[in-house]
């Protein structure tokens, strides 16, 4: 099940226990705040059911959609991968009835530490989850662009 989700689809069933050993299911209900921007980082979130949208406060009262995120997708690991004390830097919610798999910080640095087989998968995993990430954050600064100069 948990090798359904990018991060972990590298690990044997051996490894993805060790992991799901750690996880716990949440339901959470729609247009509920899961973490806002500046909020400590505490946890990964797997999604098993469900939509979540990533935004940032641009302006008083107003938000931009960073990325949505479905069914086997994951959020919030930005911080906990970096292993620091760091806040977090968008602001996450349920935009449906949704159901996560959620993997403590704590817990996450555990697996890592005593795995370094599992952490070598999992980094790698996320190397390239990231530079698909950065490639659609390229196409839609170079779409804004395009619109605001556009229109100038």
């Amino acid at each position: 099940m948990i090798r359904d989700y990018y991060l972990f689809s590298d690990l044997n069933g051996k490894e993805a226990d060790i992991v799901k050993e750690r996880m716990f299911l949440k339901k959470i209900t729609k247009d509920t705040l899961i973490f806002e921007e500046g909020d400590s980082i505490d946890a990964i979130f797997f999604i098993n059911k469900g939509d979540v949208e990533i935004y940032k406060n641009v302006k008083e009262g107003k938000k931009q959609n960073v990325l949505n995120l479905h069914r086997g997708d994951f959020f919030g690991e930005v911080g906990v991968l970096e292993n620091k004390d760091s806040k977090r830097f968008a602001s996450a919610i349920a935009i449906t009835e949704l159901e996560v798999l959620v993997l403590l910080k704590s817990d996450f640095n555990r697996i890592m530490k005593e795995n370094t087989e599992i952490e070598y998968k999992i980094y790698k995993s996320f190397l390239y989850e990231m530079i698909g990430r950065l490639r659609l954050a390229d196409n839609r600064i170079r779409e804004f662009f395009k619109e605001t100069l556009k229109d100038s």
